[in-house]
């Protein structure tokens, strides 16, 4: 835990090789292909040389559920976030084979930073692979940079610094979501999947409004579970309240 803490301090990411077991991915990555037959239209094309993301399938696959507070991932959540922890986002992604050129990877970051904490960190992101992740693949990548200098909230978005980061199926990948990252993309014959989550303060603002938490969420029978998910956005209220 604490060789985590220092390099993600140093870095702002740190990998965990295998967080899911083999039969976890593979009911995940059944779970995917079920729901974009079932549900297409919840399945948003993005473009990027062929991308799509959902982020409704809390509301319709339930073996999702357990990526957010998976005991093998959940511990450094919140120790890299420190204090209380709520539930933000949760989406599924797949990049499907691209045979053409491959669009140029649009770096970005996903939120400001929190110069008072510890590692300037105001939303962390976990991102799972469910598919193996290599020099041939698409993949996940991040600039590295250190807590010292997000704290003097920088606004560039240059990935030319920029890691791919690898790994097998699997996979969890912690990042600084004020971090400049990208889907870095190539000519493959393979698609990547991947589940992206977030994690933040309860004293903070909310994130996004898009991911609805289900009533199964935010009831559970574990006062742990309630308390990760006690904090819904602002569409999860609006349906609490008039449906």
């Amino acid at each position: 835990m604490e060789e985590a803490v220092e390099f993600f301090r140093q870095n702002g990411y740190w990998i965990i090789p295998q967080a899911l077991s083999r039969s976890e991915v593979d009911a995940l990555n059944q779970a995917i292909d079920a729901d974009r037959k079932a549900y297409p239209s919840l399945w948003m094309s993005r473009g990027e040389g062929g991308r799509f993301q959902s982020v409704s399938v809390l509301l319709t696959q339930m073996v999702f559920d357990r990526t957010i507070y998976h005991p093998a991932v959940l511990p450094l959540v919140e120790e890299l976030m420190g204090g209380e922890v709520r539930f933000e986002e949760l989406s599924a992604m797949v990049r499907e084979p691209l045979e053409g050129e491959p669009p140029a990877s649009v770096w970005h970051r996903d939120t400001g930073h929190l110069p008072e904490h510890p590692l300037a960190l105001r939303n962390l992101s976990v991102v799972y692979y469910l598919t193996d992740v290599d020099e041939d693949t698409h993949c996940f990548g991040v600039v590295p940079e250190d807590a010292e200098a997000k704290r003097k909230l920088p606004a560039d978005k240059d990935g030319s610094r920029g890691q791919g980061l690898y790994g097998r199926a699997g996979a969890a990948i912690f990042f600084n979501a004020g971090s400049c990252h990208a889907g870095v993309v190539r000519r493959t014959p393979a698609d990547r999947r991947t589940i992206h989550i977030y994690y933040g303060h309860p004293s903070q603002p909310h994130l996004s409004n898009f991911t609805v938490v289900p009533r199964r969420l935010l009831e559970a029978p574990q006062e742990e579970i309630r308390r990760l998910f006690s904090r819904p956005n602002l569409t999860t209220q609006l349906i609490l309240k008039n449906f």
